[in-house]
């Protein structure tokens, strides 16, 4: 009974003992190593060390892509490979591990995702090297320190005034704050919050270039507007800035504080602006009523710019400030019926000789088309060709030439005496009469159609002749 007591006895002494051992056993063991169903960072990592989560999750942790985002708003991305940059999770590993406890393994959780942050590191006197070596970091350090007025670039005004004085980039600052940052887990970095810039007092010239840079700006907004009929050309900066002297830098030139224009420039423009515009004794293409292109010839019609009166003009006006816009209308030796690129216009008479045709037509409607007799082709008594203008209008007109006075009810010479009349003596019109039995020249209408025409037609009205 004795012996069989102390059998039972040793049994459970065993059992405890070996019950405790492997208690503590898998409570050192979980003292090193992570429980079941952890999870960090996407790791599994239940019975690995800190040292074996930290090595996995090293391995695919995403290294930052910082970027520098200076004051233009342009974005200069700093490369962490070049500075030794390293992730460890080490600390904050041995961290959870001591806060989950030695006992931890009695009570496994539900399967649950941590995340935990690294501690990261680099080396910061290649951090500094690498933001130094920066262009833009590079040449913030070069870049004048003066106030300068400088011609502009890439659409800009004509000039741009470079103050090298005001929001100076200052480099230790800037390396500091991108160190700042980084330690804050801060990649997107922007530099003007950062205390990065600095202003420098301003000199007496740079004061000077600051008053003379006004004086452009307010010279460039002259408030000046050129109507050409059709278009109109406001005197913007660009235009402005063709008229002022310049030094071989390219920058405008004083007379003590005076800006100077140059004469010759205004005239250049002027002759630009004539080159554009005219059409006195021209030639152009014409589409006509048929839908065919010929080409015609300004004969006694077209427009001129008076060019010494617009250069005598320009050098007066330029000297004055305006607070409300002038709409000025230019001067011409000669002017169409209508202004603009196309001094013919919409209202013109269209006399189609080859056809024997003649339109009229208002605001680009047209009004007439009518058979007509020309010229008589076998007598060389051609109607001329070219794009002339109604410079008359008489009524109950004889006409007279050589060997003929003829009376008429409307008379609207076009080029010399050659005009557009009735003709009552006429019974047909149009085909192939003025080969053999046509006008002096003239453009002969029926009296029913030359009478509505008569009404219709200002003196100055663009005609269009051509076969």
């Amino acid at each position: 009974m004795k012996r069989t007591l102390r059998i039972c006895l040793l049994t459970v002494l065993s059992l405890v003992f070996v019950t405790l051992g492997a208690f503590l056993a898998l409570t050192w063991y979980y003292s090193k190593t992570f429980v079941v169903n952890t999870w960090i960072n996407g790791v599994y990592c239940t019975g690995m060390t800190v040292e074996e989560v930290n090595s996995e999750l090293v391995r695919t942790a995403r290294i930052p892509e910082p970027v520098i985002i200076d004051e233009q708003g342009q974005r200069w991305p700093v490369d962490l490979s070049k500075v030794d940059y390293r992730v460890d999770y080490t600390a904050s590993l041995r961290a959870y591990l001591k806060r989950s406890g030695p006992q931890s393994w009695l009570n496994p959780e539900e399967i649950t995702e941590k995340q935990l942050e690294a501690q990261n590191s680099w080396d910061r006197e290649k951090l500094r090297e690498l933001v130094m070596g920066m262009d833009w970091v590079r040449l913030a350090e070069v870049q004048s320190a003066a106030v300068e007025i400088r011609p502009g670039e890439d659409g800009e005004e004509p000039y741009i005034l470079f103050d090298g004085k005001s929001r100076r980039l200052d480099p230790d600052k800037l390396c500091a704050y991108v160190q700042q940052c980084l330690e804050n887990g801060i990649y997107e970095i922007e530099a003007g919050q950062g205390d990065c810039y600095t202003d420098l007092e301003y000199t007496a010239e740079d004061m000077r270039q600051k008053a003379r840079f006004a004086q452009i700006q307010s010279f460039f907004h002259s408030n000046l507007i050129y109507d050409m009929g059709a278009e109109q050309i406001e005197l913007g900066p660009e235009i402005m800035a063709s008229f002022l002297r310049k030094g071989s830098d390219g920058c405008p030139m004083w007379d003590q504080e005076e800006l100077l224009v140059s004469a010759g420039n205004i005239r250049e423009w002027v002759e630009e602006l004539a080159r554009q515009y005219d059409t006195a004794d021209t030639t152009r293409d014409f589409q006509t009523t048929e839908g065919r292109v010929v080409q015609v010839t300004y004969d006694t019609y077209g427009t001129r710019l008076d060019v010494e009166t617009e250069v005598e003009f320009l050098t007066q006006e330029l000297a004055y400030e305006r607070e409300e816009p002038l709409i000025h209308r230019p001067a011409y030796l000669q002017e169409g019926f209508c202004r603009g690129l196309d001094d013919i216009g919409d209202t013109y008479i269209e006399v189609d000789m080859g056809q024997q045709h003649m339109y009229y037509y208002e605001d680009g409607e047209c009004l007439i088309s009518v058979d007509v007799v020309t010229g008589n082709a076998r007598r060389r008594w051609d109607t001329p060709e070219g794009v002339n203008y109604v410079y008359n209008k008489q009524k109950n007109r004889i006409l007279r030439g050589e060997g003929y006075a003829t009376p008429v009810k409307y008379w609207m010479p076009v080029v010399g005496n050659v005009g557009i009349h009735d003709a009552d003596w006429r019974r047909e019109f149009g085909g192939e009469i003025y080969r053999t039995n046509g006008s002096h020249g003239c453009i002969n209408t029926p009296p029913e159609v030359m009478s509505e025409l008569y009404e219709l037609v200002e003196t100055g009205t663009p005609v269009v002749m051509f076969y």
